[in-house]
């Protein structure tokens, strides 16, 4: 019997194929001895032969990742070996075993403290490390259980269906093998749909009730997953079956066409021009960003500058990643965001005082302003490197200010860009200064900034999770934060227009843009530029290119007025764009 479930796309793309249920960890069930047998130098010994034997796990397999989803991708397992080498986890471990605790429930209660404090915050960067922090801990305990870490696999080419996956097992299923994820838990912006995608596997969160229908359906049963709608059938008809098969095929002859778009520029079926640029986060990325396409980019993330150091990183460090990023895209313009860094992404060399909630606390600009010299730095690097750059044959530099929620955040900050270029004996002509909105008040008074930048780019992951009060890791909640709600469009159609009427042209750098009928909705809009992960450039392009922009504005208005809830916008954007 055919059973139809739906969750929450997550990847794009259609598979059909025999469905593999992957248990959870064999023994991870297994009950932690509460006290240590042996003396305490007996469990300290087996605490660090666990924890470094998971770095040492962890650092192959980001070096795995690099090698197929990207640098980017493989930043989630560096930051992991990152937390099974932090000494203070460890003493904190130590301490416990020194108290009576087994090595077992002492890492557990060491990871315990970390994750309470990350886990209490509204913050979908903090959430996302407790999350990782779990998936570290449990490859530790088993480490120290004697038991493997390593997981089953399909033998066939399979849709894995699973309660939860974390980065390190979906990282460790081979790729060849693997058709499609299917999850009872989850959320699109989690790490192991966040690998999905880069890795070109369709996905779908968040479905439940899918492993009991398949334990149902018997073995040998095949299912499909539509990681667009979120839709996954067990045991499919004849019919659907075919037609499945008939848009893998499809959706194969496309992507071979889409390379060919590489060298086109972003812009509507009429002409419209809309610059189509990549969201990067380290050097690694730059050779993907333009293998697909990417006309420059639209937020450089600069904080990995400053993260996982024990000390500030020097002018001439800095400088050296702006000029490579900035060489990349000779004639292009590139947009660094100033270090998002503070309560939220500590620094270690930065002393702060306890923040109860970080992810409105002292981060972004507000740390600029905070540690003006720190900022001084970034800023003389960034102007330093525009001089380089205008000698060459490279990029235009921009620059954008994090997190600003009133105008004279911005003001003081311009301030310090200029004093920094003056110090260098640097012109700023030709530089461009914009600010992200992603807090309500910039998002509200869009006119008033617009007056004293060049840009204004919109970072609808923020922005979403203030505006909705809501975490978007968190399954309960997480649908409401949703880019489609007429409210939200209205806000950011909001955004675009005052920004204009303000002389700053407008673009979204969150992740929103990775999405082509919401691509096609912020065009209709009247984005000027949209920034997003590098593998969604090649389909965003050729869907805006297959649209006029009339009809990217009738469709956008239509939905938002007709449309009740994000649900509706989206299936009338579809309609109206044909993109159903």
């Amino acid at each position: 019997m055919t059973t139809t479930l739906t969750g929450r796309p997550a990847a794009p793309g259609a598979a059909l194929a025999l469905a593999f249920a992957l248990a959870d960890a064999p023994g991870a069930d297994q009950p932690l001895p509460e006290s240590r047998q042996g003396d305490v130098d007996t469990e300290v010994a087996r605490l660090d032969a666990a924890l470094a034997t998971a770095g040492e796990q962890l650092t192959a397999l980001a070096e795995r990742v690099a090698e197929s989803a990207g640098e980017e991708e493989a930043e989630i397992f560096e930051a992991h070996a990152e937390f099974a080498e932090d000494p203070e986890l460890r003493d904190q471990a130590v301490e416990a075993i020194g108290g009576g605790l087994s090595a077992e429930r002492a890492i557990v209660v060491a990871f315990g403290a970390f994750r309470e404090l990350l886990a209490a915050s509204a913050s979908e960067y903090l959430a996302a490390r407790a999350e990782d922090l779990d998936d570290v801990r449990d490859r530790v305990v088993a480490l120290l259980q004697g038991r493997s870490v390593e997981v089953e696999a399909p033998t066939v080419r399979s849709v894995v269906l699973a309660r939860e996956l974390t980065p390190s097992r979906t990282a460790s299923l081979p790729r060849e093998l693997i058709a499609a994820l299917v999850t009872e838990t989850g959320s699109p912006t989690s790490h192991a749909a966040i690998l999905a995608r880069s890795l070109g596997i369709p996905a779908v969160v968040a479905c439940e009730g899918v492993l009991a229908a398949v334990e149902t359906a018997g073995d040998g049963v095949e299912v499909v997953v539509d990681g667009r709608s979120g839709e996954v059938v067990i045991a499919p008809d004849d019919h659907l079956r075919a037609e499945v098969a008939d848009r893998i095929d499809a959706e194969a002859a496309r992507r071979e066409a889409l390379g060919e778009l590489r060298d086109e520029p972003g812009q509507t079926g009429d002409g419209h021009r809309v610059e189509l640029a990549a969201n990067l986060g380290d050097p690694g990325d730059l050779e993907a960003a333009i293998a697909a396409g990417a006309e420059g980019s639209g937020l450089v993330r600069t904080e990995f500058l400053f993260q996982d150091r024990t000390d500030e990183p020097s002018v001439d460090d800095q400088v050296g990643f702006y000029l490579e990023v900035l060489r990349a895209f000779p004639g292009q313009r590139v947009v660094f965001r100033t270090m998002d860094i503070g309560a939220d992404k500590p620094l270690a060399f930065v002393a702060r005082d306890p923040e109860e909630n970080p992810a409105l606390g002292l981060r972004g600009i507000r740390l600029h302003l905070a540690r003006p010299e720190l900022f001084r730095d970034q800023l003389r690097a960034l102007v330093r490197a525009h001089r380089a750059a205008a000698d060459e044959d490279a990029g235009r530099l921009a620059v954008m200010f994090p997190l600003v929620a009133v105008p004279s955040e911005l003001l003081a900050a311009r301030t310090l860009l200029a004093a920094a270029a003056e110090d260098e004996g640097v012109s700023l002509d030709g530089v461009e200064v914009g600010v992200m909105v992603e807090v309500p008040s910039a998002a509200v008074g869009a006119r008033r900034f617009a007056e004293h930048v060049d840009f204004l780019s919109i970072g609808t992951n923020d922005l979403l999770q203030y505006l909705f009060a809501v975490d978007r890791l968190n399954g309960a909640v997480a649908d409401l934060a949703d880019v489609c709600d007429p409210v939200a469009l209205g806000l950011i159609g909001r955004v675009i227009a005052d920004g204009h009427a303000g002389g700053a042209w407008v673009g979204i750098c969150g992740e929103a843009a990775s999405d082509p009928v919401v691509a096609a909705a912020l065009v209709g809009l009247g984005a000027d530029e949209l920034s997003m992960t590098r593998v969604a450039i090649p389909e965003v392009k050729d869907v805006l290119r297959s649209l006029e922009l009339e009809r990217c504005q009738r469709a956008v208005h239509i939905a938002m007025e007709e449309g009740a809830d994000g649900r509706e916008v989206r299936a009338l954007l579809e309609e109206h764009l044909g993109l159903g």
